[in-house]
Protein backbone atom coordinates (compact mmCIF):
# COMPACT_ATOMS: atom_id res chain seq x y z
CA UNK A 1 0.00 0.00 0.00
CA UNK A 2 2.86 2.14 0.16
CA UNK A 3 5.66 1.46 -2.84
CA UNK A 4 3.57 -0.25 -4.81
CA UNK A 5 1.36 2.66 -5.93
CA UNK A 6 4.30 4.98 -5.89
CA UNK A 7 5.32 3.02 -8.63
CA UNK A 8 2.26 2.60 -10.51
CA UNK A 9 1.61 6.48 -10.38
CA UNK A 10 5.35 7.54 -11.49
CA UNK A 11 5.88 6.62 -15.55
CA UNK A 12 9.28 5.42 -15.50
CA UNK A 13 10.37 8.60 -17.74
CA UNK A 14 8.90 10.73 -14.59
CA UNK A 15 11.69 9.07 -11.87
CA UNK A 16 14.09 11.96 -10.68
CA UNK A 17 15.88 11.89 -8.04
CA UNK A 18 13.32 13.32 -5.66
CA UNK A 19 11.34 10.39 -5.99
CA UNK A 20 13.77 7.96 -5.83
CA UNK A 21 14.86 9.47 -2.71
CA UNK A 22 11.17 10.00 -1.42
CA UNK A 23 10.79 5.34 -2.23
CA UNK A 24 14.23 4.80 -0.61
CA UNK A 25 13.01 6.47 2.44
CA UNK A 26 9.65 4.63 2.94
CA UNK A 27 11.13 1.74 2.47
CA UNK A 28 13.68 2.16 4.99
CA UNK A 29 10.45 3.14 7.45
CA UNK A 30 8.93 -0.14 6.66
CA UNK A 31 12.28 -1.83 6.98
CA UNK A 32 12.81 0.00 10.28
CA UNK A 33 8.91 -1.35 11.09
CA UNK A 34 10.18 -5.22 10.59
CA UNK A 35 8.69 -6.14 7.39
CA UNK A 36 9.69 -9.56 6.21
CA UNK A 37 9.29 -8.60 2.49
CA UNK A 38 8.82 -6.24 -0.26
CA UNK A 39 5.17 -7.05 -1.37
CA UNK A 40 2.81 -7.97 -2.73
CA UNK A 41 3.96 -5.81 -5.72
CA UNK A 42 2.66 -6.22 -8.99
CA UNK A 43 3.78 -5.49 -12.44
CA UNK A 44 1.29 -6.86 -13.76
CA UNK A 45 -2.43 -7.89 -11.83
CA UNK A 46 -5.68 -8.16 -14.10
CA UNK A 47 -8.94 -7.23 -12.80
CA UNK A 48 -11.47 -9.69 -11.80
CA UNK A 49 -14.67 -7.78 -11.03
CA UNK A 50 -15.70 -4.34 -10.64
CA UNK A 51 -13.86 -2.56 -8.16
CA UNK A 52 -10.76 -5.11 -8.24
CA UNK A 53 -7.75 -3.15 -9.04
CA UNK A 54 -5.53 -3.42 -12.92
CA UNK A 55 -2.00 -3.18 -12.62
CA UNK A 56 0.46 -2.73 -15.24
CA UNK A 57 4.12 -1.63 -14.85
CA UNK A 58 7.27 -2.94 -16.44
CA UNK A 59 9.16 -5.19 -14.23
CA UNK A 60 12.31 -3.19 -14.97
CA UNK A 61 10.41 0.19 -14.14
CA UNK A 62 13.53 2.70 -12.30
CA UNK A 63 11.46 2.15 -8.78
CA UNK A 64 11.92 -1.69 -9.46
CA UNK A 65 14.92 -1.87 -9.96
CA UNK A 66 15.68 0.26 -6.92
CA UNK A 67 14.09 -1.39 -5.05
CA UNK A 68 16.08 -5.00 -6.13
CA UNK A 69 18.94 -2.72 -4.80
CA UNK A 70 17.35 -2.22 -1.70
CA UNK A 71 15.81 -5.65 -0.95
CA UNK A 72 19.57 -6.95 -1.50
CA UNK A 73 21.04 -4.23 0.57
CA UNK A 74 19.13 -5.12 3.83
CA UNK A 75 18.17 -8.72 2.77
CA UNK A 76 14.23 -8.53 2.41
CA UNK A 77 13.03 -10.46 -0.51
CA UNK A 78 10.51 -8.90 -2.82
CA UNK A 79 7.03 -10.88 -3.63
CA UNK A 80 5.95 -9.91 -6.97
CA UNK A 81 2.78 -10.93 -8.25
CA UNK A 82 2.68 -10.66 -12.56
CA UNK A 83 0.91 -12.58 -15.46
CA UNK A 84 3.34 -14.15 -17.63
CA UNK A 85 2.86 -12.24 -20.90
CA UNK A 86 6.01 -13.64 -23.40
CA UNK A 87 4.61 -11.09 -25.82
CA UNK A 88 2.31 -8.27 -26.61
CA UNK A 89 -1.43 -9.13 -25.80
CA UNK A 90 -4.73 -8.16 -25.60
CA UNK A 91 -6.75 -8.72 -22.30
CA UNK A 92 -8.14 -12.90 -22.65
CA UNK A 93 -11.93 -13.31 -22.41
CA UNK A 94 -14.00 -12.86 -19.51
CA UNK A 95 -12.03 -10.30 -17.82
CA UNK A 96 -13.92 -6.85 -17.33
CA UNK A 97 -12.84 -3.55 -18.69
CA UNK A 98 -10.39 -4.50 -20.84
CA UNK A 99 -11.40 -2.41 -24.04
CA UNK A 100 -8.59 -1.15 -25.28
CA UNK A 101 -5.76 -2.64 -22.97
CA UNK A 102 -2.69 -4.51 -24.19
CA UNK A 103 -1.25 -6.40 -22.04
CA UNK A 104 2.78 -5.45 -22.56
CA UNK A 105 5.32 -8.32 -22.78
CA UNK A 106 7.34 -8.64 -19.37
CA UNK A 107 9.37 -11.90 -19.05
CA UNK A 108 12.36 -10.16 -20.78
CA UNK A 109 12.18 -7.02 -18.18
CA UNK A 110 11.63 -10.00 -15.38
CA UNK A 111 14.72 -10.88 -16.32
CA UNK A 112 16.18 -7.63 -16.12
CA UNK A 113 15.36 -7.10 -12.80
CA UNK A 114 16.59 -10.06 -11.71
CA UNK A 115 19.97 -9.46 -13.62
CA UNK A 116 19.93 -5.99 -12.06
CA UNK A 117 20.89 -7.19 -8.81
CA UNK A 118 21.76 -10.98 -8.11
CA UNK A 119 21.48 -10.38 -4.82
CA UNK A 120 17.82 -9.62 -4.35
CA UNK A 121 15.51 -12.47 -4.00
CA UNK A 122 12.52 -12.21 -5.77
CA UNK A 123 9.79 -14.52 -4.88
CA UNK A 124 7.10 -15.06 -8.01
CA UNK A 125 3.56 -15.12 -6.56
CA UNK A 126 1.02 -17.50 -7.12
CA UNK A 127 2.60 -20.08 -9.69
CA UNK A 128 0.36 -23.06 -10.57
CA UNK A 129 -2.19 -21.53 -12.30
CA UNK A 130 -2.24 -19.07 -15.59
CA UNK A 131 -4.21 -16.50 -16.85
CA UNK A 132 -2.46 -15.82 -19.80
CA UNK A 133 -1.36 -18.80 -21.32
CA UNK A 134 2.07 -17.47 -20.81
CA UNK A 135 3.56 -19.11 -17.56
CA UNK A 136 4.89 -22.83 -19.28
CA UNK A 137 6.72 -25.25 -17.26
CA UNK A 138 9.36 -24.39 -19.98
CA UNK A 139 9.52 -20.83 -19.06
CA UNK A 140 9.63 -21.73 -15.41
CA UNK A 141 12.26 -24.11 -15.90
CA UNK A 142 14.25 -21.55 -18.37
CA UNK A 143 14.13 -18.99 -15.66
CA UNK A 144 15.10 -20.60 -12.70
CA UNK A 145 18.15 -22.24 -14.72
CA UNK A 146 19.14 -18.86 -15.04
CA UNK A 147 18.73 -16.83 -12.32
CA UNK A 148 19.77 -18.52 -8.67
CA UNK A 149 17.78 -15.72 -7.04
CA UNK A 150 14.86 -16.58 -8.73
CA UNK A 151 11.96 -18.24 -6.41
CA UNK A 152 8.10 -19.44 -6.86
CA UNK A 153 5.47 -19.15 -4.52
CA UNK A 154 2.89 -21.77 -5.19
CA UNK A 155 -0.94 -21.49 -5.40
CA UNK A 156 -3.40 -23.98 -6.57
CA UNK A 157 -7.28 -22.58 -6.81
CA UNK A 158 -10.00 -24.73 -6.48
CA UNK A 159 -11.29 -22.59 -9.70
CA UNK A 160 -9.83 -24.69 -12.95
CA UNK A 161 -11.13 -22.82 -15.53
CA UNK A 162 -10.01 -19.39 -17.24
CA UNK A 163 -11.95 -16.30 -17.26
CA UNK A 164 -13.36 -17.10 -20.44
CA UNK A 165 -14.54 -20.62 -19.84
CA UNK A 166 -11.42 -22.82 -20.87
CA UNK A 167 -9.41 -25.10 -19.05
CA UNK A 168 -6.80 -23.40 -16.32
CA UNK A 169 -3.30 -23.84 -18.79
CA UNK A 170 -0.49 -25.39 -17.32
CA UNK A 171 -2.33 -26.11 -13.73
CA UNK A 172 -0.40 -27.78 -11.62
CA UNK A 173 -2.84 -30.60 -10.58
CA UNK A 174 -5.24 -33.01 -12.79
CA UNK A 175 -9.00 -32.96 -12.49
CA UNK A 176 -8.43 -35.32 -9.54
CA UNK A 177 -5.85 -32.85 -7.95
CA UNK A 178 -2.73 -34.83 -8.63
CA UNK A 179 0.28 -33.35 -8.59
CA UNK A 180 1.22 -33.73 -13.05
CA UNK A 181 4.12 -35.46 -13.53
CA UNK A 182 5.73 -32.59 -15.72
CA UNK A 183 4.91 -30.01 -12.01
CA UNK A 184 6.60 -32.80 -9.94
CA UNK A 185 9.94 -32.83 -11.98
CA UNK A 186 10.07 -29.38 -12.03
CA UNK A 187 10.09 -29.47 -8.40
CA UNK A 188 12.29 -32.10 -7.74
CA UNK A 189 14.94 -30.54 -9.91
CA UNK A 190 14.67 -27.06 -8.09
CA UNK A 191 13.93 -28.09 -4.11
CA UNK A 192 14.97 -25.32 -3.19
CA UNK A 193 13.46 -22.70 -5.14
CA UNK A 194 9.95 -23.44 -3.92
CA UNK A 195 7.67 -22.23 -1.20
CA UNK A 196 3.75 -22.47 -0.28
CA UNK A 197 2.07 -19.18 -0.93
CA UNK A 198 -1.98 -18.16 -0.90
CA UNK A 199 -4.27 -15.61 -2.05
CA UNK A 200 -7.39 -15.62 0.17
CA UNK A 201 -9.86 -13.39 0.02
CA UNK A 202 -12.70 -12.96 2.51
CA UNK A 203 -15.89 -11.44 1.55
CA UNK A 204 -17.63 -8.29 2.97
CA UNK A 205 -20.81 -9.41 1.60
CA UNK A 206 -22.58 -12.63 3.42
CA UNK A 207 -23.15 -15.25 1.39
CA UNK A 208 -20.91 -14.25 -1.86
CA UNK A 209 -18.25 -16.96 -2.48
CA UNK A 210 -14.79 -16.06 -3.83
CA UNK A 211 -12.51 -19.33 -4.68
CA UNK A 212 -9.81 -20.07 -2.17
CA UNK A 213 -6.77 -21.91 -2.39
CA UNK A 214 -5.15 -22.21 0.89
CA UNK A 215 -6.41 -25.61 1.53
CA UNK A 216 -5.91 -26.98 -1.96
CA UNK A 217 -2.57 -25.86 -1.82
CA UNK A 218 -1.36 -27.55 0.98
CA UNK A 219 -2.71 -30.84 -0.09
CA UNK A 220 -0.03 -30.95 -2.35
CA UNK A 221 2.53 -31.54 0.14
CA UNK A 222 1.18 -34.83 0.98
CA UNK A 223 1.66 -35.95 -2.70
CA UNK A 224 5.27 -35.08 -2.14
CA UNK A 225 8.26 -37.00 -0.77
CA UNK A 226 9.25 -35.93 2.74
CA UNK A 227 11.98 -34.12 2.32
CA UNK A 228 10.67 -32.57 -0.87
CA UNK A 229 7.58 -31.61 0.95
CA UNK A 230 9.54 -30.31 4.05
CA UNK A 231 11.50 -27.92 2.02
CA UNK A 232 8.76 -26.55 0.35
CA UNK A 233 6.28 -26.80 2.95
CA UNK A 234 8.78 -24.52 5.34
CA UNK A 235 12.27 -25.20 4.79
CA UNK A 236 12.88 -22.71 1.92
CA UNK A 237 10.15 -20.04 3.19
CA UNK A 238 12.30 -20.19 6.83
CA UNK A 239 15.25 -19.38 4.20
CA UNK A 240 14.24 -16.95 1.82
CA UNK A 241 12.64 -15.12 4.36
CA UNK A 242 14.94 -15.31 6.81
CA UNK A 243 12.82 -16.60 9.41
CA UNK A 244 14.91 -19.38 10.52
Amino acid sequence: DVLNPMIHETPAEKVSADVRARFEKEAARLIREGVKAFGEMAALHLSFAEGHAFEQSSPDHPLFLLLAELAARHEVPIDLHMEAVPADMPVPAGFPNADGITLKANVSALERLLEHEPKARIVWQHIGWDNTGGMTLELLRRLLAAHPNLFLALRVEERGRTRGGEPMPHRMVDPEWKVTPAWRKLLEDFPDRFVIGSDEFFAATEGRKIPQSFEETWRILDQLPAELAKKIGRGNAARVYRME
